[in-house]
């Protein structure tokens, strides 16, 4: 990425495989919407096992989907910005002779996918924004479901359930955190025009840890990822015990 200019030189294991740039680059943005909004859709299951509102399990079903289509749809504005390749690769290195002596041969390799960063910035903020957003509210419901159901649950279940959520809700925050500063930082290089090729290069590794980051706490916050995964390391049979954590749409 060569930001605040919103380009790219494709050297993934994509472009050895021929996938054209433009879908590299639709992966690369609405990956980490989709990732939210599965997250999203863990917190809304969760409700959906406690609350005791019926109406919401009739709707549920449409809730996910629109929210993954908002994922999937958060991109094809900007992309539809895209600007023919040579003149707008021609403006780019005028406006920031640096690329030419950073990148070289690899000039003609870069990617500009819009003159105007911001047309891609803005839906991606607003996505956060909305699933943050719903992401609390959902934890709010949950909790207050949990109240009502204290004195209809043993205290040992009350006790689990609150739990989870507390871990589920460390692991969401840690998403957001790994996943946010990058993206502030963007979007902030973008607002002030200002590049700094280390700084972008640091906030891509980032991203890419996002991954390692997100399973790293989802074993060290659960107690049965982490139990298997420690059990199956020494080599012993791991207990299974039946539980019904999925709400059927």
């Amino acid at each position: 990425m060569m930001l605040p200019a919103l380009a790219g030189v494709p050297l993934g294991i994509l472009s050895k495989l021929g996938v054209p740039v433009p879908a590299q680059m639709y992966i690369a943005v609405t990956g980490p919407a989709v990732t939210g909004v599965t997250i999203l859709s863990v917190f809304e299951n969760r409700f959906a096992l406690l609350t005791e509102k019926i109406e919401w399990r009739k709707i549920r079903f449409v809730y996910v989907l629109l929210n993954y289509l908002s994922g999937l749809a958060v991109f094809v504005y900007p992309m539809s910005q895209t600007p023919d390749q040579n003149s707008a690769r021609k403006e780019l290195i005028e406006n920031s002779p640096c690329f030419l002596e950073l990148l070289g041969s690899y000039t003609n390799s870069i990617f500009i996918i819009t003159r105007s960063p911001m047309t891609t910035a803005i839906p991606m903020i607003i996505e956060m924004v909305l699933i943050i957003s719903q992401v609390t509210l959902i934890t709010i419901l949950i909790f207050r479901s949990l109240s009502n159901l204290k004195f209809r649950l043993s205290p040992n279940t009350y006790q689990l359930q609150r739990k989870f959520m507390k871990a589920l809700t460390v692991q969401f925050i840690l998403f957001i955190t790994a996943l946010g500063a990058p993206v502030s930082v963007f979007t902030f290089s973008m607002l002030l025009a200002d590049y700094d090729q280390g700084i972008n290069n640091l906030c891509i590794i980032g991203l890419s840890l996002n991954g390692f980051i997100s399973t790293t706490s989802m074993i060290l916050l659960h107690q049965p990822y982490r139990e298997w995964i420690f059990g199956v390391m020494k080599n012993n049979r791991v207990k299974k015990t039946p539980d019904r954590s999925i709400a059927p749409f």
